[in-house]
């Protein structure tokens, strides 16, 4: 049975969850990863991809995806939304996919039409501050924020499938960069980082919601996570 690992991205209550075993879920509150300045390349990647604070040991296993080609599709259901909430969506995720290609690593995404794909996103009314259960192919336990975005792995973890769920109630101004947070981790990089050196710097910024494209360490995050083919 495939575990599940979740993270509320964007949310009033940061919250991690982490599963402990097949079917079960600790939650850990967290409001992120609290750093005093920028980290190194290495210490940056642990504490994206594990939780470890700088020097410190890590919270969990990484997770990577083994497919290096993913589809990403949006799959909108009865949720109602507003007229232009889907192409707002679609434009958001078009970039998002098109930053996470740019980047140039060994993992590309494809937007496909499709009612299935390895990364699917959905709309949610549900409000912020809404407690979620564990609900296969639709989120993790934790906390609704503007974005919520679960991945399952197994054994071995691989992450096999990611849901990121979307609130109708996101602003223009927040969903670019929301989108491409919640795109972004889906990949495996689930832990935020707080600290004002990385506030519109890094897409994994806690506390920040400015950062819209993906350079720096956040594009060296996807190169050491995805090698690009030789």
């Amino acid at each position: 049975m495939p575990m599940s690992y979740r993270v509320s991205l964007v949310a009033a209550f940061g919250l991690l969850c982490l599963a402990s075993a097949p079917g079960k879920a600790e939650i850990i509150p967290t409001d992120g990863v609290g750093v005093a300045g920028l980290l190194s390349d290495a210490d940056f990647y642990r504490l994206a991809t594990c939780g470890a604070p700088p020097g410190g040991a890590c919270e969990a296993p990484a997770l990577r995806w083994q497919k290096r080609r993913l589809t990403v599709a949006i799959v909108m259901d009865d949720t109602p939304v507003e007229p232009g909430f889907e192409d707002r969506l679609t434009v958001a995720l078009a970039d998002a996919v098109a930053e996470v290609n740019g980047v140039g690593a060994g993992i590309s995404l494809r937007v496909t039409n499709a009612p299935s794909a390895d990364i699917v996103v959905r709309p949610t009314d549900l409000p912020e501050g809404t407690v979620l259960t564990e609900s296969p192919g639709f989120s993790g336990a934790g906390i609704m924020g503007v974005g919520y975005m679960t991945v399952w792995s197994n054994a071995d973890n691989d992450i096999l499938e990611a849901v990121i769920l979307i609130s109708t109630s996101i602003t223009d101004d927040d969903l670019p960069s929301v989108m491409l947070e919640e795109v972004t981790q889906s990949l495996g990089f689930l832990y935020d980082i707080e600290g004002a050196a990385y506030e519109g710097v890094s897409i994994l910024s806690q506390t920040s919601n400015a950062t819209v494209r993906l350079t720096g360490q956040d594009a060296t995050l996807l190169h050491l996570h995805y090698p690009p083919n030789p």
